[in-house]
C-alpha cells in the first residue's frame, strides 16, 4: 500500500483503519450475542476485506475463514473460529501502532 499512497497519509489511514475496525469488533460481539450470524457474516466480511487492505493478512484470513463457515451453514466452527478474533485483532492493532511509530519514508 506504501508504494500506491503517499506516505504522509499511511498514518492517517492506519489511525482510521483501527478505529473502523475496533467499532466493527463491537457490532460482530453483538452478533454472537444476539446469535445472528447474518450480521456476523457481513460484518466479518467488511472487517476482512478492510484488513486485507492495510496488509492486516492475519486478520483477514482469520474474518475470511468465519465468513466462509458462516456462508457453508456451518454455525459451530465460525462461532469458534470468532473466539480467537478479538486477541488476534488487537495484537495486529499494536503492530500496526508500532510501525505507524517507525514512519514510512
Amino acid at each position: 500500500m506504501i508504494k500506491d499512497t503517499c506516505a504522509e497519509i499511511i498514518p492517517t489511514l492506519i489511525e482510521h483503519y483501527i478505529e473502523e475496525s475496533r467499532e466493527r469488533m463491537q457490532k460482530i460481539e453483538r452478533a454472537l450475542g444476539e446469535h445472528d450470524l447474518e450480521k456476523l457474516e457481513f460484518e466479518v466480511h467488511t472487517l476482512g476485506s478492510s484488513a486485507l487492505a492495510l496488509g492486516n493478512r492475519p486478520l483477514s484470513r482469520q474474518a475470511r475463514s468465519i465468513e466462509k463457515h458462516c456462508v457453508e451453514g456451518k454455525t459451530q466452527q465460525a462461532l469458534e473460529l470468532c473466539a480467537a478474533l478479538p486477541l488476534l485483532a488487537e495484537r495486529s492493532f499494536e503492530a500496526l501502532n508500532l510501525r505507524k511509530a517507525q514512519g514510512f519514508e
